[in-house]
C-alpha cells in the first residue's frame, strides 16, 4: 500500500521553482568543499511528531486521521507507520530502507 501515492519524489528545481514540493536550494548533487552536498547535508524527518503524534493539545483529542493509525492489534500500526515513514523518506531521496536499517 502506498500512503503517498500523489506524491513523486522531490527534486531540486533551482530558485525558481513553482511546485510547492522542490528543493529550491539543497542539490544533492553539487559539490561543497570538494564532497557532493549530500554528504554535508541529510534530510530529516521527526518520527514521532510526523508519523506517531494525533495532533493532540492540552484541549483536546487528536485531530490527525492517519491511515497508519488504524488497524487491528497492537503490532499492525506499528508496521503501518514504518512503511509510511520508509515510503516518506524515499520521497526526500533517502536510499536508506527497513531491510538495510542497522538494528
Amino acid at each position: 500500500m502506498s500512503y503517498f501515492p500523489s506524491i513523486t519524489p522531490i527534486r531540486f528545481e533551482g530558485k525558481q521553482a513553482q511546485s510547492p514540493l522542490a528543493f529550491r536550494h539543497y542539490n544533492a548533487d553539487k559539490p561543497v568543499l570538494g564532497r557532493p552536498m549530500r554528504e554535508h547535508l541529510r534530510m530529516a524527518a521527526c518520527y514521532w511528531h510526523s508519523f506517531v503524534w494525533p495532533g493532540s493539545d492540552v484541549f483536546g483529542a487528536g485531530t490527525f486521521r492517519r491511515p497508519w493509525q488504524e488497524g487491528g492489534d497492537a503490532m499492525a500500526p506499528a508496521h503501518k507507520k514504518a512503511d509510511a515513514a520508509f515510503e516518506f523518506f524515499s520521497k526526500l531521496g533517502s536510499t536508506i530502507t527497513p531491510s538495510t536499517t542497522p538494528m
